[in-house]
């Protein structure tokens, strides 16, 4: 074999190799199959939340699957709001499928405060409720681990929207629970208005009460759709306000 022959198989072999690894690499830019759910008999989903210790053990292990290296590989590999669909379809699976008790367990999963005080006017903060039972070293390792880009206008930075997943998951829970959207707004509301009336370092903020809205679109959808995630609210910005769902009562 001549040296041009020599040289023009080797291009051959660079060229096919370039483009094997970079189709591996291309498809490997689309995120796995979200884990599946198991089939549950639907009297064991119904008796889950009556089993308070294996909920709030569930809470526990959800926590510590934030804390792992693999929530934070996602995190970096397939970004936030994928992110998010995963801790959520996890919940489901430690929650035997039962959707209310799995909002519930995100919620506190993903809960950015390890106490809050409340101040009286003129006489200051009185009380300090604890909100987590963490080691402070775990809820540290749990806060910076949460995802914070979840919208596309979310701040930049290591805190973004990190405080906008208790809102939408709690909102989301109680819309859930309730079966509708408007007694879930009315609480979201009340305590909107007394965080900034009584809380400790608390101020109304308008991002948090859309962050509301968004996670009672996602219980509507949930209704519906046993398979909906939250990501699918999370596309539009939250400066824009999204009209509910549901139509008011």
């Amino acid at each position: 074999m001549n040296r041009i022959s020599v040289g023009m198989v080797v291009a051959l072999v660079v060229w096919v190799t370039v483009r094997c690894c970079g189709q591996e690499e291309q498809g490997s830019s689309v995120p796995p199959p979200l884990p599946v759910l198991e089939e549950i008999h639907p009297l064991q989903e119904a008796i889950f939340p009556l089993l308070i210790p294996v909920v709030f053990n569930s809470v526990q292990e959800l926590k510590t699957l934030l804390r792992g290296e693999e929530f934070q590989h996602i995190r970096e590999r397939w970004g936030d709001r994928y992110a998010v669909d995963v801790a959520f379809r996890w919940a489901e699976q430690l929650c035997w499928n039962n959707r209310a008790v799995s909002l519930f367990a995100v919620f506190l999963a993903m809960m950015d405060h390890r106490n809050v005080g409340f101040r009286v006017p003129l006489l200051g903060p009185i009380l300090w409720l604890p909100l987590s039972g963490e080691f402070p070293e775990e809820f540290t390792e749990r806060i910076r681990a949460l995802p914070t880009h979840l919208f596309p206008d979310s701040p930049p930075g290591t805190y973004g929207d990190r405080d906008k997943l208790q809102h939408f998951f709690g909102s989301a829970f109680l819309s859930y629970v309730f079966g509708s959207s408007a007694p879930a707004k009315r609480i979201g509301d009340f305590i909107e208005w007394g965080e900034d009336a009584f809380v400790v370092e608390g101020t109304y903020d308008l991002r948090d009460l859309e962050a509301n809205e968004r996670g009672r679109r996602f219980a509507a959808r949930l209704r519906e759709d046993r398979e909906a995630l939250p990501s699918a609210e999370m596309h539009a910005p939250l400066g824009i306000p999204q009209l509910p769902i549901e139509a008011p009562e």
